[in-house]
């Protein structure tokens, strides 16, 4: 039996690479962001968020803060609430857009500079804190990322990464077809490749799953290959198979094994 561990920098380079042939970015589109950040008001607006309450407790007044990927401000906004400042970095114009608008509707608009640019060209000083929340996916060297935000955080980095269950559908395809059940940078590869670079990082799961249910078994289908960034027919005997076999029809609609939570990964930067 092999006992090779695999290589989980490279393993995170080749998801990286494959979802970013396939998806490309389309939130440099006004529509698409105004699309994302309602959805994301919807799924989060009156929730209790767990992940930036455990943050909060550890964050002071005095403190500054960069937030990479800041997206229509998820996170940027409520540390502008905690701490002096906070830079955001944001390479897409149109979601840059909506913060600015969310910023100033939540009354912090002051204490935020936007960067319009990616984690790696962003020129950027030294801050107290680091969060990149779900916006590490499209960076094909995970390793000087990560280096990027130690070099920049003087007291913590936290890094939010998306996690499925290992006996999803989803899994069990890739596996499959890809030979490894992981579909895209996730979790488990970043927390393995953390750990293979000499970061021994804390973790704390969400509790809260958000659990997949499609109206047929066709839009099922369609969303299976999106997520396993499928182009071609060659595999749709194979997956319209497995769903047929694994999803449940429950109240009229068919529910997958799979959801998803996230996980915040926080660690000292070494000084």
């Amino acid at each position: 039996m092999s006992t090779a561990e695999p290589d989980y920098l490279e393993l995170w380079r080749e998801l990286t690479t494959r979802s970013r042939a396939h998806f490309g970015s389309g939130f440099d589109r006004r529509e698409r962001a105004q699309e994302y950040d309602a959805a994301s008001k919807r799924r989060n607006t009156g929730k209790p968020d767990a992940l930036f309450e455990f943050v909060k407790q550890y964050l002071r007044p005095e403190d500054t803060a960069i937030d990479i990927g800041a997206g229509t401000g998820r996170w940027t906004i409520p540390l502008a609430g905690v701490t002096e400042r906070v830079t955001a970095v944001e390479p897409a114009g149109a979601m840059a857009e909506v913060l600015r608008k969310n910023a100033e509707a939540a009354g912090v608009a002051a204490k935020i500079a936007v960067v319009p640019a990616t984690w790696e060209d962003a020129k950027v000083d030294e801050h107290d804190v680091v969060t990149c929340f779900h916006a590490s996916y499209m960076s094909a060297d995970f390793a000087a990322f990560i280096r990027k935000m130690e070099g920049h955080g003087r007291r913590s980095c936290y890094l939010g990464l998306r996690h499925f269950p290992a006996d999803g559908i989803i899994q069990e395809l890739s596996a499959k077809i890809y030979g490894t059940r992981h579909d895209s940078p996730n979790f488990i590869v970043g927390y393995n490749a953390l750990y293979q670079m000499g970061v021994y990082a804390n973790v704390l799961m969400e509790e809260f799953q958000r659990v997949w249910t499609d109206e047929s078994l066709e839009a099922a289908f369609v969303r299976a290959k999106r997520h396993l960034a499928l182009n071609d027919t060659t595999h749709d005997g194979l997956v319209r198979s497995t769903l047929e076999r694994r999803l449940v029809l429950r109240d009229g609609a068919y529910q997958w094994p799979d959801s998803m939570t996230t996980a915040l990964v926080w660690w000292q930067p070494r000084r």
